[in-house]
């Protein structure tokens, strides 16, 4: 390879670095959503509180609860408070182990520094999560096509 077709490779991997690089980063957000779902089901079965104890206290159906428990639905920011405030936690105490197991997570998870299976792994476990942020695996058209062929199980 002569100097100008190096110099375009290396040119070309880092754009496609800087490119794909923040569909890595928003997995911060998911892991520090995970990290609060996580800590405030610690919390609830350290309360002994059931779903519908919690939902009863802060005003939402008890299904609403397990999927803010489990990670499946963002808890917005006052019903976090609330949620903090039904299972007798400091809001700020839930906010800084989850910011630190975020982190820990996150930097886990360098494209550049993971070898071919691990990124394999990674991929399957965003999919896994129902995380559809990975370029490749998110089509918007999926399900207007879903609509129009029914029968092609698209």
């Amino acid at each position: 390879m002569d100097s100008l077709s190096s110099q375009f490779f290396i040119y070309l991997v880092n754009l496609l670095t800087v490119l794909c690089y923040p569909k890595f980063m928003t997995e911060y957000g998911n892991q520090f959503a995970q990290a609060i779902a996580e800590e405030l089901r610690a919390q609830k079965a350290r309360t002994g509180k059931t779903n519908e104890d919690i939902a009863e206290e802060i005003g939402v159906s008890a299904v609403t609860v397990l999927r803010y428990l489990r990670g499946q639905r963002q808890i917005p920011i006052d019903v976090f408070g609330d949620l903090c405030q039904a299972l007798g936690v400091n809001a700020a105490d839930i906010t800084a182990i989850a910011f630190t197991k975020a982190q820990k997570r996150s930097e886990s998870i360098n494209p550049l520094t993971l070898t071919e299976e691990e990124k394999k792994q990674f991929v399957l476990n965003q999919l896994k999560n129902g995380d559809t942020t990975l370029a490749a695996n998110y089509d918007p058209n999926k399900e207007a096509e879903r609509d129009y062929y029914p029968d092609a199980g698209a």
